[in-house]
């Protein structure tokens, strides 16, 4: 009992003082030894409840907190996954902190998706444009090349008839 009042378990003070005043009036070591029993289990009972809603509490406060981190700017999808994955079991699966959560997560695993989409395309389209770049490139050192393979024949050319008039002239 004094434990109970110690931990502020109201619950279990209660049940203890119901059991305690019915076993003095209980005749008999066993109607007494049973009524204590019974209150041992009836606080345990209590007990037991009092920290799964404190562990309830502490879980769906871990998740309203990974949400509200990520929606004040460092979206971690990690970090949500894992505070859903840790606090799943402690909190009911109706629970408002959790499905808040959950759609956060979706929301944060979607919108991961599309910016890859978006990265891919973008990296698509530069590397088009780099490879249309490259042949355009290709295409122009090859027209520089066929120009001075004219300019050459030219040359040669004009030699050759300059060759031939002064043979002529010679002559």
């Amino acid at each position: 009992l004094q434990w109970a009042k110690e931990k502020g378990h109201a619950e279990c003070v209660c049940a203890l003082e119901e059991h305690s005043t019915t076993a003095t009036e209980a005749e008999g070591e066993t109607a007494v030894a049973e009524s204590a029993e019974q209150a041992a289990a009836a606080a345990r009972e209590a007990a037991a409840a009092a920290e799964a809603a404190e562990a309830r509490d502490a879980a769906e406060a871990a998740l309203r907190e990974a949400v509200e981190a990520c929606e004040r700017g460092g979206a971690d999808l990690e970090a949500l996954k894992a505070a859903i994955n840790a606090n799943t079991t402690q909190v009911a699966n109706g629970s408002e902190a959790l499905r808040a959560a959950r759609l956060l997560r979706d929301e944060l695993a979607e919108r991961r998706t599309r910016e890859a989409r978006a990265l891919k395309r973008q990296r698509q389209k530069e590397e088009k444009a780099a490879a249309a770049a490259a042949r355009a490139a290709e295409r122009a050192a090859e027209q520089a090349e066929e120009a001075r393979a004219a300019e050459e024949a030219r040359a040669a050319e004009e030699a050759r008839v300059a060759e031939e008039a002064d043979r002529v002239v010679a002559e």
